[in-house]
């Protein structure tokens, strides 16, 4: 973030809670919440505190002894470090045995319960609640700065400017908490971060329905609570997580469906002559609302797209570039003043006299706003995944595609990406990993490095070795060649985007299976060629690609390979880069093993 960012001037003491903020009544409400969901009394702290020991970030592998037998398969090793792995639970749910019955002798055709029966179901039908204090009013504070400080130029869904804790929007002050704990630098805010999130999500899915009732702000504020929530998840490295945010998709968007039913969403609200500094400011309150649930709208694009493809399933939304919504530019969503915002609304052409020059594929999707430019390649994303899983991404599909990528590249590069330090995105790696995933079916990979278990690992030995064989896996490496170059030359102050940590696995994926289990040595000189790299037009970019790619091919899996598992520690910011590297070094040490 720059020192002239506007978001910095900004009257930051707004964002904070003030001394009539009572967090104690917030703690209060917050539990009473989860506490009539779950049928549990309304009393805080209802089973005392609990720590990151009986709730580990990362649960800890299991060792194997060597030499036994009964050893699992290195690729069953694999599956169960799988960032998507759940755990099961620890505690054993009830099972109904019948009186003196071993459970496999069970009365063919019985269907009565008892009264033991019953009381397992009572039981484990009741959630498992965790609950204590919210952390101090001070501390709240200081995860809130952290957040519109360092986070929120990452994924601006929020209008700083005029945000201002109160009791009704307190849902989505906690999840701004929840993120900003992740950049205090100590393990014990992140466990606060970790313990708000699990609240949050509780309190969420027990009010949800009061507060769509209640009004279209309380509503508007919950469905952003929910996103970042679902962002967090997305970071986090806990399987449950990231889980947790797919399964609840779907759902975020039912409610941010409902929160616009009666809420304007048009492009171009005309400036209205305001004859005192009140109405002007109270324009700009209702602007900055309509904003926020266009903004609501393309962060659920990107969510959908980033989640498909880390799950590898088909994306919900249909990402259709005619139907974006029109977004302002940066400048005037971070304008700090209801004045300046004024003037630069007014100098603004699209607002004013709506003279906007369609583009033939991207209609006005991305025009001015840089959040909807990095929206509309996150789409193509979803497009090329949708190809793929339906059997559709045949070679004149995957051109189509190429094509789509390539006017990106040549409409927006000058513009928004050509200064790596304004583009807060990263939005190049974006563009290499998704041509990335248009030359390999990255599913086939995890399922050869052991994501589910020996049986699918064997599985998919010949299809990746013939995949290896192909210039297609050389063009992936080259586009692996150059994210990891321009993420080592990426600031050490500046933040990674949310989809850096997925796009530098992708990478090292691919080098991992086109050398440990392709068995090759060196990228085509071919691929050099492909029309998109050609179309960069940086001479010392791809002449260094080059030269890292044949200048030591006899160690290309050493200097590439870990070299990209070293910027996955390096962007630990994101637990979910650690998560990454943890399973990249044991499918390392696995696959060497077979």
């Amino acid at each position: 973030m720059s020192l002239h960012d506007p978001v910095l001037q900004t009257d930051t003491d707004s964002w904070f809670l003030g001394a009539d903020f009572d967090v104690n009544a917030l703690d209060f409400s917050i539990s009473s919440a989860i506490s009539e969901w779950a049928q549990l009394p309304s009393t805080p702290h209802m089973l005392g505190s609990v720590g990151l020991g009986e709730e580990p970030l990362h649960s800890v592998p299991t060792p194997y002894a060597k030499g036994n037998g009964n050893d699992p398969r290195p690729a069953d090793i694999v599956r169960k470090r799988w960032f998507t792995c759940l755990s099961p639970p620890e505690v054993n749910h009830f099972v109904y045995r019948g009186p003196n019955r071993p459970s496999d002798s069970f009365p063919q055709g019985r269907i009565d319960a008892d009264d033991n029966y019953r009381a397992g179901l009572s039981q484990r039908l009741k959630p498992r609640m965790h609950d204590e204090a919210l952390p101090s009013a001070e501390q709240l504070n200081l995860f809130a700065k952290l957040f519109f400080s360092r986070f929120h130029s990452l994924f601006p869904v929020i209008h700083a400017p005029t945000f201002r804790p109160t009791a009704e929007n307190s849902l989505l002050f906690l999840s701004i908490c929840s993120i900003g704990s992740l950049f205090v630098g100590s393990s014990h805010a992140v466990a606060q971060g970790l313990r708000i999130f699990e609240r949050l999500n509780k309190a969420i899915l027990a009010s949800w329905e009061a507060i769509l009732a209640h009004s279209q702000p309380d509503a508007l504020s919950m469905v952003q609570a929910a996103i970042l929530g679902q962002t967090y998840g997305i970071l986090s490295g806990r399987p449950k997580d990231l889980v947790l945010a797919d399964v609840l998709h779907g759902t975020v968007m039912g409610w941010a469906r409902e929160s616009n039913k009666y809420a304007t969403l048009g492009h171009g609200q005309i400036l209205d002559d305001c004859s005192t500094e009140q109405e002007l400011i109270e324009q700009w309150h209702r602007w900055a609302e309509a904003e926020q649930r266009r903004r609501v709208e393309i962060a659920l694009n990107i969510h959908d797209a980033e989640l498909a493809s880390l799950m590898h399933h088909e994306p919900i939304r249909k990402h259709r570039f005619s139907q974006y919504p029109l977004l302002a530019s940066e400048p005037m969503f971070m304008a700090p003043t209801a004045a300046r915002w004024a003037d630069i609304f007014k100098q603004s052409p699209s607002y004013t006299k709506l003279s906007l020059s369609p583009d033939l594929h991207f209609h006005s999707a991305g025009h001015d706003s840089r959040f909807a430019i990095y929206s509309v390649l996150e789409s193509i994303n979803a497009h090329v995944i949708e190809a793929r899983l339906s059997g559709t991404l045949d070679r004149g599909r995957s051109h189509n595609l190429s094509g789509l990528l390539m006017h990106w590249w040549s409409k927006y590069s000058l513009q928004y990406i050509q200064n790596e330090e304004e583009d807060p995105f990263s939005l190049p790696v974006l563009w290499h990993s998704i041509y990335m995933s248009l030359y390999s079916d990255m599913d086939l990979l995890e399922r050869a490095v052991g994501r589910n278990g020996h049986a699918a690992a064997t599985g998919s030995q010949d299809p990746v070795q013939t995949w290896a064989g192909s210039l297609d896996a050389s063009k992936c490496l080259v586009h692996a060649l150059l994210i990891q170059r321009y993420l080592e030359r990426m600031r050490i102050s500046s933040e990674p985007a949310i989809h850096v940590p997925g796009a530098l696995f992708s990478a090292a994926l691919a080098w991992l299976c086109f050398t440990r289990i392709g068995q090759q040595q060196s990228i085509n000189l071919k691929a050099f060629d492909a029309p998109e790299i050609q179309l960069l037009g940086s001479e010392s970019a791809l002449q260094e690609a080059q030269g890292q790619a044949f200048g030591d091919s006899a160690f290309a899996d050493v200097n590439h390979l870990h070299r990209l598992i070293d910027l996955l520690h390096r962007f630990g910011r994101w637990t979910i880069s650690k998560t990454f590297a943890t399973v990249l070094c044991t499918a390392l040490e696995e696959v060497r093993e077979e």
